[in-house]
């Protein structure tokens, strides 16, 4: 049996639930709306409000990273089902993000180098808030624990790492754009995430064991 092409639950809280199916690939497209550089989907759904009558509503989906871009906000422990369609009583959570770690030591000059090096160091400031957030809920019990493996992780500071690992400097300086991917630079970033999560989970659970 094939996983589902669409959501099992999807909406707003100013609307209230989708009710037609939304596929993955319209997600997937979204997410693939960068602002200011690609337009933002225009769709129309039926939404079910609170008090049972349902509504249309046109509303313009764009990428994810512009609200919550380590998507945690949906896992928040103690969410209310007044206010929002996705709960989820996760005890352990499990983090992969393409994070590339530090910045380059050599700062821009110029206009454009330098904006976008200001969008960047605010949109890291969004991220590590978001993280410490995790650590914040870990601590107070409020989750089990948490596994957090990003892609600029520094090779020399893995517990036990395999000896096949791809280095970091295999998929460092890859960048974030719109062209297609090699197969040879896919597989370097996959396998690298897959080998960094099966690295630190261990380390992770443990800690979560010794809280408990």
């Amino acid at each position: 049996m094939g996983l589902p092409a669409h959501s099992s639950r999807s909406g707003c809280s100013r609307y209230g639930t989708i009710t037609e199916p939304v596929h993955v690939a319209t997600a997937v497209a979204a997410s693939a709306a960068y602002p200011a550089l690609l337009p933002a989907l225009e769709r129309t759904f039926t939404f079910q409000h609170r008090d049972g009558h349902h509504q249309q509503h046109t509303v313009l989906l764009t990428d994810g990273g512009v609200y919550d871009n380590l998507g945690l906000s949906v896992l928040e422990p103690g969410r209310s089902p007044h206010h929002t369609q996705h709960v989820y009583d996760v005890p352990f959570i499990i983090s992969c993000d393409a994070g590339l770690g530090e910045l380059t030591l050599k700062a821009p000059h110029f206009m454009l180098g330098r904006l976008s090096r200001s969008f960047a160091t605010v949109h890291r400031k969004a991220q590590d808030s978001a993280r410490a957030r995790l650590h914040e809920w870990a601590a107070s019990g409020r989750i089990d624990g948490f596994a957090l493996a990003y892609l600029g992780m520094k090779d020399d500071r893995l517990p036990a790492p395999p000896a096949d690992l791809v280095p970091r400097s295999e998929v460092a300086s890859y960048p974030t754009n719109f062209a297609a991917m090699a197969s040879s630079d896919f597989e370097a970033i996959t396998t690298r995430g897959e080998q960094l999560m099966r690295t630190v989970l261990p380390m992770y659970h443990r800690a979560a064991d010794l809280r408990q």
